[in-house]
């Protein structure tokens, strides 16, 4: 049996044990092979967005993967997902949320509120599921909740304190189908988030490690 090999380009050192941690759950007969661009974000903001010699930068980091050897390449910066479907490879290359947001389109579900602790990652993840779900023939409602505590759990690497406020964030909705975790650096704490609602809680690495290990697993025994 040989072992898939996973490529995933983080803009952030933040979203590297997360992503780990989901593939440990969720694909753990993969190699999980860490690339880090730690300016993509930075060089973003500064130049008013995803420029093209951004997307050209993205686009080599992935043809490095790929001619590597890389069986997958998991892009885990939004802001770059638009760069994941612009070229042809040889092997698949998921956006960070692509497979978060086809498990929202297959819930076919009236509701979706998104949890972030940034006011752009909630907007950036509002817009971007809206056209999906718009595109499928969905009429959806994505209502956003931004948790600004937390950021600061995250960035003290309090996982106790994240789980407790985005617990009780998602508690005090009033009324949605679906929460989705808008940023790879909450997902450590979707199973307490899920305990504290009776509807699904959607995390993007997680169902990421899930569809790679559909689709590479058959071909990996």
């Amino acid at each position: 049996m040989s072992t898939p090999v996973v490529a995933v380009i983080n803009a952030s050192a933040a979203t590297m044990s997360p992503v780990s941690s989901a593939f440990a759950e969720g694909f753990p007969s993969a190699d999980v092979w860490h690339l880090l661009d730690d300016r993509l974000v930075r060089d973003a903001e500064r130049q008013g967005g995803l420029t093209g010699p951004l997307r050209e930068r993205m686009t080599s980091l992935i043809g490095y993967a790929v001619d590597a050897g890389a069986d997958a390449v998991q892009l885990a910066c939004s802001m770059y997902g638009p760069v994941a479907g612009a070229v042809s490879h040889p092997v698949p290359v998921l956006a960070s949320d692509q497979a978060m947001f086809d498990e929202v389109g297959r819930l076919g579900v009236s509701r979706v509120t998104v949890l972030a602790s940034l006011e752009p990652a909630a907007k950036d993840s509002r817009e971007r599921l809206r056209a999906k779900l718009t595109a499928s023939g969905l009429d959806t409602t994505v209502a956003t909740v931004v948790v600004a505590a937390a950021k600061e759990a995250s960035d003290a690497g309090d996982m106790e304190r994240l789980g407790r406020v985005l617990a009780d964030a998602a508690r005090a909705l009033d009324d949605t189908d679906v929460v989705v975790l808008a940023q790879y650096s909450l997902a450590p704490v979707v199973a307490q988030v899920a305990d504290a609602v009776g509807v699904p809680v959607l995390s993007g690495p997680h169902l990421a490690a899930a569809t790679l290990a559909a689709l590479l697993g058959a071909d990996h025994r």
